[in-house]
């Protein structure tokens, strides 16, 4: 029959259906559930993948000790109980083994494990290997969002591009409004990249228009806000509906006020939990473990398996880790460090959610050397109207200026490029990229003593930052003098 031959040719293209569609198809071709529970398994959404039942179910109530029996009692021959396993392994701190299983059936081409592996090796800062999978999935509309999202994070725009193309083109459709919306954000960030300001403005206007459904806000205010059109948004998600409240909300985080978007998270309800990450960076980190909480978490003889995601961004909470009483080791999966397969922790932590944990251990200030070096290229491809301008570093040029970088007792770089400055205890004024909630908020302050971070007004953009890092620069020099005495 010709359905049959469609269905057999559009699992071989790994084609996305939305969820209506995909049951009409499960339905027709008489396909087992587990399947369909699989691959919501494998794009992060437990509670469906639950509502199949046995194994699924299991894990989605974190009993992860059943899911693990549920999986290998079914799991020979059927890759979704093999995939199950291999979820449930990870739930359990078994990582290396799980990534391993999830890694075998991507190379026996099962569409679900090639969609967890990108999703994990992304979640895990790994962007090569989470572009390598997904690409296995060139019509699955959310594998293709996390290789591009891991192509941009490499500075492979093209690469972004070509991912995108299907679905920006009609020849693939997005199964969903969400994902959409993801796309759209992709895609904005692709024409940023590329320097295609007119077709950005146009494209976010476009997308703005009166039969945009409300559950593509959020991300359409993204959009907006790197097209330069923020106060159109911001108008445009008037009412006090959840939908665009929350989409004010995303546009707070990215003007970087906490305030006002943890005031709007409570109007939002669950529609703000996406962005609990965010409103803690804003608001700073507050750590205060209760002591029965923290004996469970960093006791003494307590195994903790922490996973790096970022290379430099959480090392102050890596060492406050460090310094309890657990047996802490710590791994990078982009960089092939990795625990033995077997071993299980007690407890597994990513860097980043240490925040909520721990205070940081600051790095003290080693000041050393002569002078002022200032980076060619403080912020670029960000948003429009939110590049550098010239004449902010001509406001510079008062500074003594070093002989060269390596030399210099202060470094203005922009932001993620400071970091090799102050892990040594150098001295240097981080020029924040704008929509980052980390540089938002006072968190690198107060793990490097010896940064100071110069942020964009969310009105007047750039406009006098020359003049405050000149004020920043005085103010650290004086303050690092006081304390190394």
């Amino acid at each position: 029959m010709l359905i049959d031959r469609v269905l057999a040719q559009e699992r071989r293209n790994r084609v996305e259906h939305g969820r209506g569609s995909a049951l009409l198809l499960d339905a027709w071709s008489n396909d087992p559930e587990e399947q369909r529970a699989a691959m919501a398994l494998a794009a992060g959404d437990t509670q469906v993948a639950g509502m199949y039942g046995g194994g699924f179910k299991a894990l989605a109530e974190g009993d992860v000790v059943a899911a693990l029996g549920e999986a290998r009692r079914g799991s020979e021959g059927r890759c979704a109980m093999r995939l199950l396993e291999a979820e449930a392994l990870i739930a359990a701190g078994g990582v290396v083994a799980g990534m391993r299983r999830l890694d075998a059936l991507h190379r026996a081409g099962d569409a679900a494990a090639s969609l967890a592996l990108a999703r994990r090796r992304h979640l895990l800062g790994d962007f090569d290997g989470a572009q390598s999978a997904a690409s296995a999935l060139p019509m699955h509309a959310r594998a293709m969002l996390i290789g591009a999202r891991a192509a941009l994070a490499k500075d492979r725009v093209e690469d972004a591009a070509e991912m995108m193309q299907p679905f920006l083109e009609g020849i693939a459709y997005c199964p969903e409004a969400m994902v959409a919306g993801g796309v759209a954000v992709v895609a904005a960030q692709i024409m940023l990249r590329e320097g295609q300001d007119q077709r950005l403005r146009e494209f976010a206007t476009r997308m703005m228009g009166p039969e945009l459904p409300d559950e593509m806000l959020p991300t359409v205010v993204r959009v907006a806000w790197m097209a330069g059109l923020a106060s159109k948004a911001w108008e445009r998600c008037s009412g006090d509906r959840e939908w665009p409240t929350a989409a004010r909300m995303e546009l707070s985080i990215l003007a970087g006020d906490g305030a006002g978007a943890a005031a709007l998270a409570k109007r939002a309800g669950d529609l703000a939990v996406p962005n609990a990450n965010a409103l803690t960076l804003l608001g700073g980190s507050r750590a205060s473990l209760s002591e029965e909480d923290h004996a469970r978490m960093f006791g003494a003889g307590v195994s903790v398996h922490l996973w790096r995601t970022h290379p430099h961004r959480w090392q102050p909470w890596i060492q406050a880790a460090l310094n309890t009483e657990a047996n802490v080791e710590v791994f990078d999966l982009a960089a092939g460090e990795l625990p033995d397969p077997q071993a299980i922790p007690e407890v597994l932590l990513d860097d980043g959610s240490l925040v909520e944990l721990l205070q940081p251990v600051p790095t003290p200030p080693r000041p050393r050397g002569s002078g002022v070096w200032v980076d060619d290229k403080l912020c670029q491809g960000v948003a429009l109207h939110l590049d550098w301008p010239e004449e902010e570093t001509r406001v510079l040029q008062g500074l003594p200026r070093a002989a060269s970088r390596d030399a210099a007792a202060l470094h203005i770089l922009p932001g993620e490029d400071a970091f090799g400055a102050v892990r040594d205890g150098r001295l240097a004024i981080a020029v924040a990229p704008p929509g980052d909630a980390f540089w938002a908020g006072p968190l690198a302050e107060q793990a490097w003593p010896s940064l100071r971070v110069v942020r964009a007004d969310p009105k007047r953009g750039w406009a006098g930052a020359g003049r405050r890092i000149v004020a920043a620069a005085k103010e650290l020099a004086g303050a690092v003098r006081r304390e190394v005495g």
